[in-house]
């Protein structure tokens, strides 16, 4: 048997209605059409009611009847634990209660996130010298130490390199040249 809506009397608008008023309403299935008519009030100004933080989103209740008499004819020893202590009997000792899984999560969250900070100090050192070297370090690095009885390396001018390359592309044509006289 399902209840039908009870028939909302149009009443006079009252000097207060307060939220606890609504609250009830909606505890008692009052749909907010209802609401209008019984408080004698336009929809817009339910409307403006429910713009309030605690009635934002509130819907009212539906309770639905049973269509018989439902009885309880078991006793508390027979099928269910009468307390706490019964149940706790029964547990896996090895199970773990919801907060001690979110201590453990928590705590290898923690652990990754510490790993991977690690991790990227690692990457940083790697890629960024802790030193910034000047050329000449470079090439004695390359080299190998440089002595003391040596003359220091001399950097080539500008000239001198084009000479270079001069050289070098009158030995390719050369080379060139070779090739065609056999």
């Amino acid at each position: 048997m399902i209840e039908m809506k009870k028939q909302v009397t149009p009443g006079e608008t009252p000097e207060q209605i307060t939220i606890s008023m609504i609250d009830q309403d909606l505890k008692d299935g009052v749909s907010k059409s209802d609401m209008a008519i019984k408080y004698g009030i336009k929809p817009w100004e339910v409307d403006e009611m429910f713009k309030h933080p605690l009635l934002k989103g509130r819907r009212p209740s539906r309770k639905k009847a049973l269509s018989f008499t439902f009885v309880d004819d078991m006793t508390e020893s027979t099928q269910f634990p009468s307390s706490m202590e019964d149940v706790t009997d029964e547990v896996d000792p090895n199970q773990i209660t919801l907060e001690q899984a979110i201590d453990e999560a928590i705590e290898g969250v923690g652990e990754i996130k510490n790993q991977m900070q690690e991790t990227q100090d690692a990457i940083i050192d790697m890629l960024s010298p802790a030193q910034f070297e000047t050329p000449e370090e470079t090439i004695a690095k390359v080299n190998g130490p440089i002595d003391d009885d040596e003359d220091d390396l001399e950097v080539p001018s500008f000239e001198d390199t084009l000479d270079l390359v001069k050289e070098q592309q009158e030995e390719e044509l050369e080379m060139d040249d070779d090739a065609f006289e056999l």
